[in-house]
């Protein structure tokens, strides 16, 4: 495999090199001054350290990754040793120190960093950050861990046509007369972490507005600028109404001087909190028409990162340990804002529906950990940024606020922001905080659901003389204290109704609890059906058989989230074939007035037929869903979202039957009347097209002309890989390894490259996956080595027992970095959730349930 010569070695920051330097460290103040100018693939970086030392005679160094051309400490040059990798050396004394580093580092093409992107559409250039968690020092010289806080004052000289957004406002625009460049001086910040630190540069365009007082601006590039002007009017009316929920939640105003959002070109993930200046991925900013659903969850995204100007910015963990602080916190409170803060209403049900099924079945991975986790270095602490943190942590807080009562876990949250401001916290502060608000036993929430992993599994037993409710035996994971509510539903003339709720509390000593029904046993028993607690539901025979039978006719919206969720699980579990899933949506779930839930559950029903179903009867299966979606989508009225859901889902399972359909939805011709065939609509035919073998000749310059930008780009690297021929894949591969193309696109090929369906095409580059990734230890970026090791897993071949011996090597390699060995193992995992899954299927037939 070829080589990347671009790549640096990263050395990671450990926990116990943290403490000891926090220990000796304090009043620390940065002075960067960054050039822009240099070229295409540096940057000029200064900067001017200043610190208190406690002893003095302790190693310290500051992290820097770039190339060190002259260090100074207290006005002596340390000479060209003094930079060892990424650390710079200093020898300090007691009291104040001052250290002054100048030399150059290369802009990233990764997402980390300082990323540098070029508009295809205007040539033009735009640059900005991300650090989280350890990549501040790829950008200027600092001490890179959370607790040590530093004011900055920030200096930016770039192109004069540019324009540069900061953590605060500049002071100082300065571009004298004929100069090419100007510079930019920016207020001096409160105590940041360094991974907070932000800047974007650009001609961006800018639109500005204020709420109480609070200065307020979007950036885009200038050829999204169109898209901005339309979204903003929506986007500045969820920041307002959140900072005015928030701050009287609070009871503390927004701590920061301007709220700014900037969308960045490949950007790798939602958003990112930086206070004054949150970054934002692009595909928030819609391009075409999208569903109510869809603008829902780009609220949900504004809202998680506006909770983290309190809770991370404000107040920041000190270590990695306490990721679960910043974004558990963030996640849940997204969801409590949506029904103060927006138009959608409660947000709970769609967590149910689309967060906890995701939550539970990273729990059911060999990598599953606690919720919070000692995280040994920075490496660690990048494994932890996943769903367990982010989802089954809100889920958990979620209970513990329902126990302590929502009043008394606000008041706890208002003492811990008032104790902590400006600086850092962790899990024994915020307890403290919580116990002198409330009387929950919060030490044993601690114990059983942050430091313990794993999700218990309760149903219902039914028995003649009663029915208990039991935590399902399981030897990874204890019992817990599980106080749950449990839904009794009678079919009445072919219409589940409500008898009562009942409930239950199960202990760890008394895993099972009696549940108390009067009259005849009930059709359908739902436990847990508020989703309050983290749990899985399994539901016992005759209520899966009730769900799969009259699901649509329960009224009440979070228990059916609830149902669907318990059989999706049951899939995942190999307790229920692919195609009774599948059927159960085709039946209910297309009868979901929830666009967004009628999403995901077709979503899942396809990926149910397609990776979870027996192979052999897939492509027919696939038809029969095709056949159902597009009867719906027939009947759907003119212009709405459930139209464009089932259209999306329709064009991602029509087969060869169905290219004159998808070819028309490239060419933008709409088969059906209101229904808006906007590019996004185009690419996901075209997608399909190419993966069933359809002629994308022409077809691909047709796409292209309608999207003619990144976006566009990359779809049709993806449309590319797709196709079921030996010389795509072979190109696709090839194309990973060029060095020409950015994360982003080599993401875009990797997503097409892997396809159900093609297991011959993909089988021979099973052991070309094993050989590659052993051979970028040490040598690839790593955030490309992690996302070659989880996207190109060999999970679609014909030779699945050589695949899972080849991984069982692999996992003994060494050389491999940790984030990339959890990856190998949970796909690994994968591969035997499916090959059950199929077994499961296949031992119920051919015909459709």
């Amino acid at each position: 495999m070829p080589r990347d010569s671009r790549v640096v070695p990263r050395t990671v920051l450990t926990k116990e090199e943290a403490a000891a330097r926090s220990a000796e460290i304090s009043d620390v103040h940065y002075a960067v001054d960054l050039d822009l100018t240099a070229g295409d693939r540096t940057f000029a970086t200064t900067t001017v350290a200043r610190f208190q030392s406690r002893s003095g005679g302790a190693f310290v160094f500051l992290d820097f990754a770039g190339q060190a051309e002259s260090v100074e400490c207290n006005g002596r040059a340390l000479g060209p040793n003094a930079q060892d990798g990424t650390r710079v050396r200093l020898h300090l004394r007691p009291g104040e120190n001052t250290v002054r580093v100048v030399g150059s580092a290369p802009y990233s093409r990764t997402g980390e960093g300082l990323h540098r992107f070029c508009d295809p559409l205007d040539g033009q250039v735009y640059v900005h950050t991300k650090f989280e968690p350890f990549a501040a020092h790829t950008v200027y010289a600092c001490f890179d861990q959370p607790d040590l806080k530093a004011t900055v004052d920030l200096t930016v000289t770039a192109d004069t046509h540019w324009v540069v957004v900061a953590n605060t406002d500049h002071e100082e625009r300065r571009a004298p007369a004929g100069e090419k460049r100007s510079t930019w001086r920016f207020g001096r910040t409160p105590p940041l972490p360094p991974y907070l630190v932000a800047f974007a540069a650009g001609p961006f365009r800018r639109l500005a507005s204020h709420h109480a007082g609070v200065p307020l601006a979007l950036y885009a590039r200038n050829s999204l600028f169109e898209e901005l002007s339309c979204e903003a009017p929506e986007i500045f009316d969820v920041i307002s109404r959140g900072l005015d929920y928030y701050s009287e939640l609070f009871d503390l105003p927004y701590p920061f001087s301007k709220y700014d959002h900037v969308f960045a070109p490949e950007y790798a993930f939602g958003g990112m909190e930086h206070p004054g200046c949150v970054t934002l991925n692009e595909q928030l900013l819609f391009r075409h028409r999208v569903t109510e659903d869809t603008r829902r969850r780009r609220a949900d995204v504004l809202l998680h990162e506006m909770a983290h100007m309190w809770f991370g910015d404000y107040v920041t963990m000190r270590w990695w340990d306490d990721l679960w602080l910043n974004e558990a916190f963030a996640t849940m409170m997204a969801v409590v804002a949506q029904a103060e803060a927006t138009r959608y209403g409660e947000g709970w049900t769609a967590f149910a529906h689309h967060a906890l099924p995701a939550a539970r079945h990273a729990d059911q991975l060999p990598t599953s950990h606690a919720i919070r986790v000692e995280t040994a270095d920075t490496d660690a602490a990048r494994s932890n940024l996943g769903p367990i943190v982010y989802l089954r942590g809100a889920a958990v807080l979620h209970d513990l606020a329902e126990r302590s009562g929502w009043e008394s876990f606000v008041a706890g949250v208002r003492t811990y922001l008032r104790t902590h401001a400006w600086g850092n916290a962790g899990l024994d502060d915020f307890v403290a905080a919580l116990r002198q608000a409330s009387n929950a036993d919060v030490d044993r929430w601690v114990d059983e659901w942050l430091l313990r992993r794993g999700v218990n599994t309760v149903e219902v037993v039914r028995q003649a003389g009663g029915h208990r409710v039991v935590q399902c035996p399981d030897p990874d994971v204890p019992p817990r204290h599980l106080n749950l509510r449990i839904a009794v539903f009678d079919d009445h003339d072919a219409k589940l109704v409500l008898r009562q709720r009942a409930h239950v509390s199960l202990s760890p000593r008394r895993g099972e609890g009696e549940l108390a029904l009067s009259g005849a046993s009930p059709d359908l028993l739902v436990p847990n059906d508020d989703a309050v607690s983290h749990v899985k539901v399994r539901l016992d025979p005759r209520s899966r058989r009730t769900a799969l039978r009259s699901l649509s006719t329960l009224g009440d919206r979070r228990a059916r989230a609830v149902v669907w969720g318990a059989l999706w699980d049951d899939v995942l579990d190999a307790h229920l074939p692919a195609r009774s899933y599948a059927s159960a949506v085709l039946a209910h779930g297309v009868l979901e007035s929830d666009a967004g839930v009628l999403h995901v559950l077709l979503e899942r029903a396809v990926q149910a037929v397609q990776v979870y179903g027996d192979p052999v009867s897939s492509c027919r299966m696939l038809q029969v869903v095709a056949r159902h979606v597009r009867q719906q989508l027939d009947g759907a009225a003119a212009g709405t979202d459930r139209q464009l859901v089932l259209a999306h889902a329709l064009v991602s399972v029509v087969g060869a039957d169905g290219h004159g359909l998808l070819s028309d939805i490239v060419c933008g011709r709409s088969p059906w009347a209101g229904l808006e065939v906007a590019r996004d609509l185009r690419w996901r035919g075209l997608l399909r097209l190419a993966s069933t073998g359809g002629d994308i000749h022409g077809l691909l310059d047709v796409a292209m002309e309608a999207d003619p930008g990144d976006s566009g780009r990359r779809n049709a690297l993806r449309a590319k890989a797709a196709r079921p021929t030996r010389a795509a894949k072979e190109e696709a591969w090839t194309r990973l390894f060029s060095g020409s193309l950015s994360l982003a696109e080599r993401k875009a090929v990797m997503a097409g490259l892997r396809q159900p369906g093609q297991e011959a095409l993909l089988t021979p580059y099973a052991t070309r996956y094993l050989a590659a990734l052993e051979s970028m230890a040490g040598t690839a970026e790593p955030e490309f080595a992690l996302a070659f090791a989880r996207a190109l897993y060999p999970r679609y071949t014909h030779a699945e027992q050589s695949v899972l011996a080849g991984t069982d090597d692999l996992l003994g390699n060494k050389a491999l970095s940790a984030n990339v060995l959890k990856a190998v193992a949970e796909e690994r995992a994968e591969l035997l959730i499916m090959q059950a899954a199929r077994a499961c299927d296949a031992a119920h037939g051919t015909g459709w349930v």
